[in-house]
C-alpha cells in the first residue's frame, strides 16, 4: 500500500515522509524532486520559463508514472489543483494540516517557493484548504514530527 502526503508548503510532507518511510520500511519518493530530475530543471526555473500550467502538466505526468508498492510519496503543495490527480494516487492520501500561523513561521525566511513570489501564504491557504480536505482520506494535524508519524501509522493500520 502506498501513502501519499498532501498539504501546504511548509507543512512537513518531505520531513515527515522520509521518517515515516524509514519507520515503515517503505521507499520514500519526493514528487517535486522527481519532476526536477525528469525535466533537468529546478521547479522555480520551470515556473519562470514555462509557467504554472507546464509545471502542473509535468506534475500530473510524473504522478501517473509512479509504480510500485510500499511507497511514501511527498507531493507538491498544489497537487490538489487538478482533481484528476486524485485518480493517480493509488493508496491512502493523508493531508498534513498545519495552522496558517505555524506555516508563516516555518516559511518566513524561505524564498524558494515560486507561487509565494506572487501570492501570499494566506491566499494559497484559503484557496487550497478545502481541496486538501476533499482529496484526503485522512487529515493529520502536524503538531510535531514524531506525533504526526505516530498518528499516520495509526490511520494506516
Amino acid at each position: 500500500m502506498n501513502i501519499y502526503l498532501i498539504g501546504m508548503p511548509g507543512c512537513g510532507k518531505t520531513t515527515v515522509g522520509k521518517k515515516l518511510a524509514d519507520h515503515l520500511g517503505y521507499e520514500f519518493k519526493d514528487l517535486d524532486l522527481m519532476i526536477e530530475e525528469d525535466s533537468l530543471m529546478f521547479i522555480s526555473d520551470i515556473f519562470e520559463r514555462y509557467g504554472e500550467e507546464t509545471f502542473r502538466n509535468q506534475e500530473t505526468k510524473i504522478l501517473s508514472e509512479i509504480t510500485g508498492d510500499n511507497l511514501v510519496i511527498s507531493t507538491g503543495g498544489g497537487i490538489i489543483k487538478r482533481k484528476s490527480n486524485k485518480d493517480h494516487m493509488k493508496g491512502i492520501v493523508i493531508y498534513i494540516k498545519v495552522s496558517l500561523e505555524e506555516l508563516e513561521r516555518r516559511l518566513q525566511n524561505d524564498s524558494s517557493r515560486p507561487l509565494l513570489q506572487d501570492n501570499t501564504l494566506e491566499d494559497l491557504y484559503l484557496e487550497r484548504k478545502e481541496l486538501y480536505e476533499e482529496f484526503a482520506d485522512f487529515t493529520i494535524h502536524n503538531k510535531n514530527i514524531d506525533d504526526c508519524i505516530k498518528d499516520i501509522i495509526e490511520v494506516v493500520k
